[in-house]
């Protein structure tokens, strides 16, 4: 697992500056783990982005942002997203915002808050009296709005989160649990019951919630329904709407238009 000091250092912030907000256009991008000096805002318009952690990978849709905390490792990708991307220094936010990463739901407030720093700050600017006010706002916004987000926790042991991130990327339905067992070096057995250790989340689960992230990315890529069912390994358009129902509450035509 990388530690704070193994992950590239990326400075967005101009000399000098507490605020740098910008609107994001039609954003594709595969970011690698990093980390900022900074906490970072991002609202999600259009599209979606998948987050990843040290720990974990989580599926963030359209209608929702999330808050990354100064020198937290991170990275991820976005698929055609539009939105606002605020970034603070921590100084500016010292103990007013969450220590830990977060996503919640975007109200019209906190939508109007990130836009009124896109107008003062697109290049970057000072903290002024009223942005310690617009903080303190969006902390609390934040704290009525957080989200469940559809999350895939990463096993601890090296060689079981390589093994199982690089699953994950493709969901190999030709791939089964005696399979996986054998590529992290383990018999099924004890690979399911240090999986469940490890994750908080059965082997069995955290596939099908993995299933649900790649059948999200294809969806918003313009694939359809049915094309994606088959690409995940299911043999009718039913098993890939029952999953999705499960999962998320919602069937696949409709979680398409929500990203």
């Amino acid at each position: 697992m990388l530690s704070p000091g193994e992950a590239p250092l990326i400075d967005n912030l101009p000399p000098d500056c507490a605020i740098l907000a910008r609107v994001d256009c039609d954003r594709t991008e595969d970011a690698p783990l990093h980390r900022h000096p900074h906490g970072e805002f991002y609202l999600i318009r259009q599209g979606h982005a998948v987050s990843a952690s040290t720990k974990a990978q989580w599926l963030i849709p359209s209608g929702q942002a999330y808050w990354v905390p100064p020198g937290v490792i991170h990275g991820g990708a976005m698929k055609r997203v539009s939105g606002i991307c605020a970034y603070l220094s921590p100084t500016f936010i010292t103990g007013q915002l969450p220590d830990e990463p977060a996503v919640f739901s975007v109200s019209p407030l906190i939508a109007s808050l990130l836009e009124r720093w896109v107008g003062h700050a697109a290049q970057g600017a000072s903290a002024r009296s009223i942005d310690h006010h617009i903080v303190a706002l969006l902390a609390d916004e934040m704290s009525r709005a957080l989200t469940k987000p559809i999350l895939l926790p990463m096993p601890s042991t090296d060689r079981m989160r390589h093994v199982m991130s690089a699953w994950s990327a493709l969901c190999d339905e030709r791939v089964d649990l005696t399979e996986l067992a054998f590529r992290c070096g383990m018999s099924r057995r004890t690979f399911t019951r240090k999986f469940r250790e490890e994750t908080g989340m059965s082997a069995g689960k955290w596939i099908e919630t993995a299933r649900v992230i790649r059948g999200c990315r294809l969806m918003a890529e313009g694939i359809s329904v049915t094309e994606t069912a088959f690409m995940l390994g299911y043999e009718s358009v039913a098993s890939f709407f029952n999953l999705c129902r499960r999962n998320t509450g919602m069937s696949p035509s409709v979680l398409a238009h929500e990203l």
